[in-house]
């Protein structure tokens, strides 16, 4: 009887779980959890912050769901893994010896080394549990600082102010997120984040974090001010836990590189959600990608190839990324980053890629090749921005409303080509809006059910 262990227990982990079982109806499943809770919904920690949702609804695969499917769920932690003899040691001390190994552990919040980042009332923003104490902290705190120019920065914000806290954002720069929004978009953002009642900081950086007896008292600002405040939220990244396998000897870069079947350079160490670095056939390069989404469809692929290896056989089934596809709320307005696209806006740090939150993943923000073009259309609190190379839409950005996010994903993921009605979509009289629907519509009428490789 093989032995399939999942570390992890997100939704690459149970997904890998549930693909495995389906393939393997007596293989042993063992899943091991950091975290204290069945699969949760890990996006909608956001909604409960805001009192949308319970505890109870974010919980997505209660514990009989493990028990009525024979799946060992261990509360604990890997504390060592010898992939070479397929060997994992417990926190609890037990041993286990496995024939083959998902590595599903998820990603961890960026903490800035700053004095006094561990006195009570720092807080991140990446868990169930970060988000009782951020609920917590806001109920007894006068004021709150946010660290960030996410959507994570925004959710925490959003959040602490939600608890009738006075909310400080800073950000760096002189408007939000300067990589991906256009100062229009930035723009309508930033009214809807001074409507909430946030008091917005530009070019502002924390230098210390004050405390008393251990607790947050307040924050000194690199031009020596200060702000008072009781909590503080850090949301500037998201870094992949690789600390089990960084001295294993598989290819490491910012995560595991997997092959196109989820595998690690070992064969019986397969990788998948926000650890895995698969490949991006727009970019042609391993990315990682750690939309919650992708996260499902990687574990599936890997719990299918792990029976393979378990079995003896090669793996058969390769797992295609699709176009990036993100959507958040940000105070009230909805925004959908399909595809690469930026503002165009150069910046001092080098980085090619912004991340939005958790369960998001990557937005690509790289200076673009070839015949370059970009088309923008905006009402009110409805913007419409895409991206043009070479004859095809290859980026998106949607402000308010949706209507267009289900025909511009199929139009970027199927790299139709625009032909002349690129020149129409760039003309300055064109309704954007209108003439990209216009188009979609021809091309589903012409284009076979079977031909299209996204569908709404």
């Amino acid at each position: 009887m093989a032995h399939y262990l999942i570390i992890g227990n997100g939704a690459a982990g149970l997904s890998a779980a549930e693909a495995i079982r389906r393939r393997d109806k007596s293989g042993r499943i063992t899943i091991v959890s950091k975290e204290p809770y069945p699969l949760y919904s890990r996006p909608g920690i956001a909604y409960l912050v805001l009192g949308r949702v319970s505890e109870q609804q974010l919980i997505t695969r209660p514990l009989t769901f493990y028990q009525e499917h024979d799946i060992d769920l261990h509360f604990g932690a890997v504390t060592r893994l010898d992939i070479q003899a397929q060997t994992a040691w417990l926190d609890n001390g037990d041993v286990l010896s496995y024939d083959v190994c998902l590595l599903a552990t998820g990603s961890s919040a960026v903490r800035p080394r700053l004095p006094g980042i561990d006195l009570d009332g720092v807080v991140t923003f990446d868990t169930l549990d970060d988000a009782k104490t951020v609920i917590a902290k806001g109920r007894r705190a006068k004021a709150a600082v946010v660290v960030g120019g996410g959507i994570t920065a925004m959710e925490l914000a959003e959040g602490f102010r939600h608890q009738r806290t006075t909310t400080h954002l800073l950000l760096r720069r002189d408007r939000i997120w300067p990589r991906l929004f256009d100062e229009h978009e930035s723009a309508i953002i930033e009214r809807q984040i001074r409507h909430e009642g946030i008091k917005l900081h530009y070019r502002t950086e924390i230098a210390e974090i004050l405390g008393a007896k251990g607790k947050v008292k307040g924050v000194l600002l690199k031009d020596g001010s200060t702000i008072k405040c009781q909590a503080v939220g850090i949301a500037i990244g998201v870094r992949p836990n690789l600390q089990l396998v960084k001295e294993s000897g598989i290819k490491l870069d910012r995560g595991v590189i997997v092959n196109d079947f989820m595998q690690s350079s070992h064969p019986t160490l397969f990788a998948a959600g926000d650890v895995a670095q698969v490949y991006d056939r727009w970019t042609k390069g391993h990315q990682l990608d750690v939309l919650w989404p992708s996260a499902i469809n990687e574990g599936r692929t890997a719990g299918h190839n792990m029976v393979d290896v378990a079995m003896g056989r090669p793996p058969d089934q390769p797992y295609r990324k699709g176009s990036p596809f993100n959507a958040a709320m940000l105070f009230g307005v909805h925004l959908s980053v399909i595809g690469r696209v930026g503002s165009g806006m150069a910046e001092e740090e080098e980085q090619s890629m912004y991340y939005l939150s958790r369960g998001s993943s990557f937005v690509w923000t790289m200076p673009l090749t070839g015949n370059h073009h970009s088309a923008w259309d905006s009402h009110g609190l409805t913007s419409v921005r895409i991206a043009i190379v070479d004859g095809r839409i290859i980026g998106a950005l949607l402000l308010g409303n949706q209507s267009l996010a289900d025909p511009l994903r199929q139009l970027i993921e199927n790299e139709v080509p625009l032909g002349e009605t690129e020149s129409n979509l760039l003309a300055a009289d064109t309704d954007l809006p209108d003439a990209i629907m216009e188009f979609w519509r021809r091309w589903r009428r012409r284009t076979p059910l079977s031909n299209r490789r996204a569908r709404a």
